[in-house]
């Protein structure tokens, strides 16, 4: 199974989906806000990071291109979380390097399913 790192600045997201990717055998680490993403993903190897697009601090799209430019956290897998369905936004994170996207709120068979997809 696969280490995953979850960063969001709501504890009660943190928890659900830590409850949830343990609950299929993965180990989740977590962070609060965009910086401890970029702190976090360049002191640990993680195979997965599920990452907030709208935190304080450091947004998740910014700290997603700071992660993206690091060459040797190239092939970790990136999911972007948000509540927001905007086109636009949807379409910010590819371009900033995410490899898929999350909408919230959490739909534990989406979060299951996209999780399995994106480790495959």
């Amino acid at each position: 199974m696969a280490k995953i790192l979850v960063v969001d600045d709501e504890a009660s997201i943190r928890e659900l989906l830590k409850e949830i990717l343990t609950s299929q055998g993965h180990t989740v680490e977590m962070g609060v806000d965009g910086r401890d993403a970029v702190q976090l993903t360049r002191k640990n190897s993680y195979q997965l990071l599920i990452l907030d697009r709208n935190m304080p601090h450091m947004t998740g799209i910014e700290a997603l291109q700071l992660i993206r430019m690091d060459a040797k956290l190239k092939g970790m897998k990136v999911m972007m979380f948000t509540s927001a369905s905007v086109i636009r936004e949807v379409d910010e994170a590819f371009q900033a390097g995410a490899d898929d996207y999350l909408l919230k709120p959490v739909n534990i068979k989406n979060v299951v399913d996209k999780v399995q997809a994106i480790l495959k």
